[in-house]
């Protein structure tokens, strides 16, 4: 099995995010090939909307940077996990580029979606695509991740025609850059290896682990003193 993680935070290895997709992957068996692209250390140039991959009947683009490798890289791997920060309830710039630029991947008609409001999507141009396993591993500084992540699982379901992918959510990213508390980390960390092993087997989450490692790692005002303690200058250690 061939895995690719596209870590889209800018923080890039220092990511609270992935902390959590080192846990996820590290429950993959050992002889599973991880593939890594650090998204903040390509070139990633914005799409100009000039629609040529599709009008010149080609599906390549014209801009010339490190997209192309990357597509050839997930049409490559097995298992693709986009792991990531919540900004603003949606995805970080470089990420949204990326993903404005996947057009060249899809076929210029529309066909009928799946999604409860029957939306419009493109149909990949490589059939391969669309079987791909498909997981989002994402964080945010919130107390719960339940009100928050609407928009961009919305965006998410109708560019892929539905619910095509595995999200793992998780609120109060802080936890994992803060000196404590270790135990309620740890254990969370732990239950993400064992999610791990379980998709690595069954290529999905049963509901009941998806419910387990969404619950939040501590309370409303245990993490209320954790943030206080983190973001404002004249609180932090």
């Amino acid at each position: 099995m061939k895995v690719l993680v596209i870590n889209a935070s800018p923080k890039r290895e220092k990511s609270n995010t992935m902390n959590i997709t080192r846990a996820f992957v590290s429950g993959f068996p050992q002889q599973t090939e991880i593939d890594t692209v650090t998204l903040y250390q390509s070139e990633v140039k914005p799409c100009t909307g000039c629609y040529y991959c599709w009008k010149s009947g080609t599906g390549r683009c014209v801009l010339k940077d490190d997209v192309a490798a990357i597509q050839q890289r997930m049409l490559d791997a097995d298992v693709i996990i986009f792991s990531f920060p919540l900004y603003f309830f949606g995805m970080p710039s470089q990420l949204k580029a990326l993903i404005d630029r996947s057009l060249p991947l899809m076929v210029p008609y529309m066909s009928e979606s799946k999604d409860p409001h029957r939306a419009s999507f493109h149909e990949f141009r490589d059939k391969s695509l669309a079987e791909k396993k498909l997981v989002v591993i994402s964080s945010c500084g919130y107390v719960e991740t339940e009100a928050m992540y609407g928009a961009l699982l919305g965006q998410l379901d109708l560019i892929l025609g539905g619910r095509k992918y595995t999200p793992i959510l998780c609120a109060q990213g802080e936890i994992f850059t803060a000196n404590h508390p270790i135990r309620q980390r740890e254990n969370y960390l732990s239950d993400i290896r064992d999610a791990g092993g379980e998709f690595a087997r069954q290529l999905q989450l049963s509901p009941q682990t998806l419910e387990k490692i969404s619950k939040p790692i501590l309370t409303a005002k245990g993490f209320g003193l954790l943030a206080g303690e983190h973001f404002l200058p004249n609180r932090q250690a």
